[in-house]
Parts: structure tokens; C-alpha cells; sequence
């Protein structure tokens, strides 16, 4: 297989010299090429409900991804397979991109492949006048880039060790999910200010009404954490002081995740599998939603997702005082902030304690997210900016 990739890569990377340039035809038409499948709460939220509000204007929209979820899964298991399989499917979908006026790049153009010398990102850049990356992660550090390219193989292919860096000199525009991004991308790139828009990963909660906070005696005070498998280590890293809090208190935890979530606890965990069908019910038995983080580049990047998803109904919040958590939440007014274990263990005393009004701050959670972090929020200026 991975001579196959080899050959694969480099006969496309040849090929690619040779596709003539094609003209859109169609003024108002954009393209999405999705990372994930849809099925995966990041298509869902950052680009099939944006598709659909284009529609809505009389865009002609067409979103594509390369696997679906069976066979993303399926072909993880072999690297090789997976990057074989992914870039055959990426190619041809870039050439459908010369029919459109602006090609919207979630995340990035291939996953887990940085082989090629980013010769697709150079065809993309050829096809298209307005080639837009969205993205609400810092790539670079997820990946540990730059990196040396020590492998022989890996020379062979042409490994880009600073891929995702490297990879924003072909955008003309930019579509981050916080500030902290477009800093980002003003240090690693030479593009001016007025090409980068902060859109935060935006929900449609406005039919929810807020969460009613109203316990009985037989209502177990219940912590929460939304996620995916490969954020676990994040939670693991709390557990020690949710393990301590059960000494005095009465609590559970509802891990709503991928793959089962497993810790050694004195507390009873909750697990809940994933599904964009059962998400708002199983967000809406959470008390106070947790956003534990790490002090580091990668956590750094991130958009402050779970917090917008908690906030946004009604759920109070507890989040590692970092970039944009301190945009999204006001401490000790809608939600709460907190800057290491010692802190942490002494808000959830407090909250448990009953010391605040977590009623009021609910409502005043969701009437923030509502202001700046919905789609209705933030329409306006999305579709101005892919203009």
C-alpha cells in the first residue's frame, strides 16, 4: 500500500501541471470541501447549516467530503489506505472547484497527510479567484509543527513538516473561530487584516427555551462534558479534583462522547454516545457544563465550542481561564472561570453549596450566546465577507 501511495502521489502531483484553468460560470456559487463526514458535529455546525442559509439567498451551494463515516473509521486503521483512499477522492472534487466563483476549505485539504509538497493546495490556488480557509483549531499545534522530516519514505513523498503554515500563503481569505486565530494568521501569513473574519462556531438554539434549574430531593447534581474521544486526556485531567469534591458532595458526571469514556472514580459516570439527534436532550441534564483545558498552544487555539453549546441553553459553565473562554464568559455573572485545580475545586464547592443563582446566570448565558454567537448573529457578516 504505501508503495501504491507513492506512485499515487506522485502521478497526480504530475497530472496536475497539465489541468487547464476552466472559468465559473456561475456568479453566486460556492463549494465546501468538507474534512469530516456528515455525521460529525463540525460539518454539521461550521458548514451544512451555513450551505443551507446560502441557499436560502440563491446560492448555488454544493458541499462534498471524501468518506463517510463507515469508511473514515474503516480506513483509519490503516494509515496508508486512508491517505490513499482520502487523496483520490480530494483530487477529482478539486477539479469540480473550476465551476465555482469561491471554494470554502474546512480545516484543511487533506487529513493526516502532508505528502505531495501541497501540490493540491497549488492546483486549488489556480482553479479558483476566492479560495476561503475555515478553520477553528490551531492545526499546527494539534499536529506538533513545524516538525523534521527524518524518514526516507516520508523525503520520497515530499512531507511538508510546516504543512498547515505553509498551507496559508494560497488563501485569499480567512475564516477563524477566534481572535486568538486571526492573530495567528497575521504572524504566519502576508495577508492584511480586512481578509480575516472571526466566526465563531455558531449554534440555533433560539427555539430552546433555557434550562430550568429547579432540584428536587431525588435530583443528583450532575456535571457535564461534551467532546470528542481524542479531547478525553482533557477531562482525565480533572478527575482527581472531582474525585476529592465526592468526599463532601453528592454528584454525577454525563461524559456525552464517542468512544466510552472510562476513569477510576468514587462518583457515578454517566456516559451518553454522540448524536446530533439526542445532543440538545442529553445537554439539557447537565447542571454546569465543564471546559477543562491545558495551559498550551493547542488548547490555546480552540473556539470555545463547549462553552457556546452549554451557554447557549442556559447551562452555566465552568472553563479553564484561557483566549476565548474569557471572550465568551463573564466569571461569576453567567458563568465561571477558574486558573488551576485549587480554584476549580472551590467554585464546584460553592456551586454545590448552592451560593449562587444558577437560574439567573443560565438566562444571562444564553442571552450572551444569543447577541454574538448564533447564526442569526453572525449572517450578515458571513455572507458579506465570501462576497
Amino acid at each position: 500500500m504505501k508503495l501504491l501511495l507513492f506512485i499515487q502521489i506522485h502521478f497526480y502531483r504530475l497530472l496536475s501541471f497539465f489541468i487547464p484553468k476552466k472559468k465559473a460560470k456561475i456568479e453566486n456559487s460556492v463549494l465546501y470541501l468538507a474534512a469530516f463526514f456528515p455525521e460529525n458535529a463540525g460539518y454539521h455546525w461550521r458548514v451544512k447549516l451555513w450551505a443551507e442559509l446560502l441557499e436560502k439567498e440563491n446560492y448555488k451551494v454544493d458541499v462534498l467530503h471524501a468518506l463517510n463515516e463507515k469508511e473514515f473509521y474503516e480506513y483509519s486503521k490503516n494509515s496508508a489506505l486512508f491517505m490513499f483512499r482520502f487523496l483520490n477522492i480530494r483530487f477529482w472534487q478539486i477539479l469540480k472547484a473550476r465551476k465555482f466563483k469561491t471554494v470554502i476549505v474546512r480545516r484543511e485539504i487533506l487529513l493526516f497527510n502532508e505528502y505531495g509538497n501541497m501540490f493540491l493546495e497549488k492546483m486549488l490556488r489556480r482553479f479558483c479567484s476566492n479560495l476561503i480557509l475555515d478553520f477553528d483549531d490551531d492545526l499546527s499545534a494539534s499536529k506538533k509543527q513545524p516538525k523534521k522530516i527524518n524518514s526516507l519514505y516520508a523525503k520520497l513523498l515530499l512531507e511538508n513538516g510546516n504543512s498547515f503554515r505553509e498551507s496559508l500563503k494560497y488563501y485569499d481569505k480567512f475564516i477563524v473561530g477566534s481572535q486568538y486565530l486571526k492573530e495567528y494568521v497575521i504572524t504566519h501569513s502576508n495577508i492584511k487584516e480586512k481578509n480575516i473574519e472571526i466566526i465563531p462556531t455558531c449554534v440555533d438554539y433560539d427555539k430552546y427555551p433555557a434550562k430550568i434549574y429547579k432540584f428536587d430531593k431525588k435530583h443528583i447534581f450532575t456535571l457535564g462534558w461534551i467532546g470528542g474521544n481524542h479531547n478525553y486526556h482533557l477531562l482525565q485531567e480533572i478527575i482527581p479534583v472531582l474525585n476529592k469534591l465526592a468526599s463532601d458532595y453528592k454528584f454525577k458526571l454525563l461524559v456525552i462522547g464517542g468512544k466510552k469514556f472510562e476513569a477510576q472514580t468514587n462518583f457515578e459516570i454517566d456516559f451518553r454516545r454522540w448524536s446530533l439527534e439526542t445532543e440538545i436532550e442529553d445537554l439539557m441534564d447537565i447542571d454546569v457544563g465543564l471546559m477543562p483545558l491545558k495551559n498550551n498552544e493547542t488548547s490555546k487555539g480552540k473556539a470555545g465550542f463547549k462553552l457556546i453549546q452549554y451557554m447557549g441553553l442556559g447551562i452555566v459553565s465552568l472553563a479553564y481561564n484561557l483566549t476565548v473562554n474569557k471572550d465568551i464568559v463573564k466569571n461569576q455573572e453567567n458563568s465561571f472561570l477558574y486558573s488551576n485545580n485549587d480554584e476549580l475545586f472551590l467554585i464546584l464547592s460553592q456551586i454545590l453549596n448552592n451560593k449562587f443563582d444558577l437560574a439567573k446566570m443560565g438566562l444571562k448565558a444564553k442571552e450572551n450566546i444569543e447577541n454574538y454567537y448564533t447564526f442569526t448573529a453572525n449572517k450578515n457578516k458571513y455572507f458579506e465577507f465570501i462576497k
